[in-house]
């Protein structure tokens, strides 16, 4: 899976970096809109400060996200523009991925394929420190170590390009998540943490091997051995949609919330 790509194509790889919830999405965005302009096959990967929930385009904020005890935590909230379900973004627990490129570069034809591939240049390298990755659904196109969820993903697409953005679990602690996630009808808090205990793992719960988000980032760099890339940065065409997108979409309460 890992030879996918055409041998002549560059990634372009930007190392992590901590934003804000509003900030990131730009980002994300920014690099998503322009590719047609610039064709920059890229890897990004960031982390959130302070730690976020993000909810999919769809989603009712309120439904989702319990706002006073967000606010009680000093946490930030976001509408991603990809599909998906709420996500709790742990500040110190977690590293997020963006891949944006175009379907034509790859190998499988349909939606489901396109994930695990693009998913598969971010989580084989974890293979070289003994972990064993799969790919299946849980809700959403889902990476697992053990038989148990490491990742969750979501996509946009347009035409040929996506946006592809992932989570990457280094430590879970469901009883913060699910104090500012809402609990599922029928459903109690207790039986939600309880579940993620179950059914959840972390990069510390798999390796005595202690990593921080930009650790592993930079791990996952270094053993990028089957891409052709460069460590680039946006361009400034990039930085200017991103400041824009941020202050004019995803840090109002109109996006959030889709009043």
């Amino acid at each position: 899976m890992s030879a996918f790509l055409p041998q002549e194509k560059h990634w372009r790889i930007i190392p992590f970096h901590y934003y804000s919830a509003a900030k990131n999405m730009a980002i994300d965005e920014a690099i998503f809109r322009l590719y047609d302009t610039f064709h920059l096959d890229t890897i990004r990967f960031y982390g959130w400060k302070p730690s976020s929930v993000s909810i999919g385009k769809n989603q009712l904020l309120l439904e989702e996200v319990d706002l006073e005890n967000l606010a009680k935590l000093s946490y930030q909230c976001v509408r991603r523009i990809s599909g998906g379900g709420a996500v709790f973004h742990d500040e110190l627990g977690e590293l997020t991925y963006s891949i944006v490129t175009s379907s034509r570069y790859l190998k499988s034809k349909n939606v489901e394929g396109n994930y695990y591939e693009l998913a598969n240049l971010v989580f084989k390298p974890l293979e070289t420190i003994g972990l064993s990755i799969d790919y299946d659904q849980i809700h959403c196109p889902s990476v697992f170590i053990g038989g148990k969820k490491i990742s969750g993903n979501a996509q946009v697409r347009q035409g040929d390009k996506i946006l592809q953005h992932g989570t990457i679990l280094i430590d879970i602690r469901p009883e913060i998540m699910y104090s500012v996630l809402r609990v599922r009808s029928g459903r109690t808090q207790s039986s939600m943490i309880a579940s993620v205990y179950q059914n959840v793992t972390s990069i510390g719960e798999k390796l005595n091997q202690v990593f921080t988000p930009r650790s592993l980032a930079d791990f996952l760099i270094t053993n990028l051995k089957t891409l052709k890339f460069r460590i680039a940065t946006l361009t400034e065409e990039e930085l200017q949609l991103a400041v824009e997108l941020q202050e004019e979409k995803y840090a109002t309460d109109e996006w959030t919330s889709l009043k």
